[in-house]
């Protein structure tokens, strides 16, 4: 649905392995794109490199690390219930030792409320012991697990690792059916390259695709750079707006204002240093109209060579329910040596990194998919006859 041209010296910003637990798509832990997120309908997507398939028995092993701590906690608790049970049958068979005087009248139902508190908790141990446990996913390199009401698959392909979970909650199908979705997307998964762009409807992640009918959710924010200017991230963003939680398209000129803003109140709140607005201001991405704003600022110490820290974030609204007209955003911001160590220089002139920026937007287009998808089929259809 959305194409931009990536040159060949960008890379995405792809997890290590120890880090599969969180959602993000990050260049190193202190250095990546803001609320990193890849949303298809229900399901959360990350994708790791490199990777083995030692690293996804790990992945397993760590959710299933996390039944076991919830049955020692059970545990313990249950420990704690029987101790209060032996405490109340020690001092009604023995008064002298009720040190604090007391009321033990009630001391039958207490017992009775304890041992029923004891028996919850047990079958809470039992369920866990049922609904945790690993799944079988029928696909080569693949371990899945289920967690209770969330499922996890672990894919290993060409040498990355794709993570997918599926949570349940409130507005979500059952388990039962989210099971089958689930299970019928990772078939549907394809590896994808690069600069590949498939034809058929259905949503990209960094290194992959996942084909659909045209009708689906999805939200993305997935961040990449240029290899020669490893501290400027660029975040791409697509949402169906008005669905899952995705903001009033308001919200894109809102943003840009705001980012814009930042520029006077960094300069009114740094002892003087130098800081510089961006817009608010009309934009494009690709052909559509878009709003822009940012902040620039000196963050060297006085009397030291300027350092330039600039974020300038560019947004298209999208129409409320479209898949064809999806939100999209392109968040630039950059890094500094101070914020990230491994990071060889500080970041270029905010005028290079705007002008890469300004390419970017303007290779960002919509794509033909064949099928068509049904929202533009049902436009073109012919109203009824007058």
């Amino acid at each position: 649905r959305l194409v931009f041209d990536a040159p060949r010296e960008m890379e995405w910003g792809v997890s290590k392995p120890g880090m599969w637990s969180g959602d993000h798509f990050r260049f190193t832990r202190d250095m990546h794109g803001d609320e990193e997120y890849v949303g298809v309908g229900n399901v959360q997507v990350t994708v790791l490199a490199p990777a083995t398939l030692a690293d996804i028995e790990r992945m397993v092993r760590i959710a299933n690390a996390e039944k076991n701590i919830a049955i020692r906690q059970y545990q313990k608790s249950i420990e704690t219930d029987q101790g209060g049970i032996e405490d109340i049958t020690a001092i009604l068979k023995d008064p002298s030792k009720n040190v604090n005087n007391e009321d033990m009248s009630g001391s039958a139902k207490d017992i009775e409320d304890i041992k029923k508190q004891i028996t919850d908790t047990e079958t809470s141990i039992a369920n866990l012991q049922k609904d945790w446990h690993p799944m079988e996913l029928g696909l080569p390199d693949s371990l899945g697990y289920a967690g209770g009401p969330t499922l996890y698959a672990f894919l290993l392909r060409d040498g990355r690792a794709y993570k997918f979970m599926s949570t349940g909650g409130a507005g979500e199908p059952r388990f039962e059916e989210r099971e089958r979705a689930f299970l019928a997307m990772l078939k549907r998964f394809e590896v994808r390259k690069l600069n590949e762009i498939p034809k058929t409807p259905g949503v990209c992640i960094p290194y992959g695709f996942i084909p659909d009918d045209g009708r689906g959710h999805f939200h993305t924010q997935v961040s990449l750079r240029y290899a020669d200017r490893p501290g400027v991230i660029y975040t791409l963003g697509t949402a169906v707006v008005g669905e899952r939680g995705k903001p009033d398209p308001e919200s894109a000129l809102l943003k840009a204002t705001a980012r814009a803003a930042a520029g006077v109140l960094s300069g009114a709140m740094a002892a003087g240093r130098e800081a510089k607005s961006i817009g608010p201001r009309s934009a494009t991405i690709g052909a559509l109209p878009a709003h822009q704003g940012g902040v620039s600022m000196n963050v060297a110490d006085p009397g030291k060579p300027p350092v330039r820290s600039y974020s300038v974030y560019t947004g298209f609204p999208g129409r409320v329910h479209s898949r064809v007209l999806p939100a999209i955003t392109v968040d630039m911001r950059s890094f500094t040596r101070e914020q990230e160590p491994t990071l060889q220089d500080n970041p270029p002139p905010i005028e290079e990194s705007l002008e890469r920026l300004d390419a970017l937007l303007k290779s960002i287009r919509l794509r033909p998919t064949e099928p068509v998808m049904p929202e533009l089929t049902e436009a073109m259809r012919p109203g009824p006859a007058k």
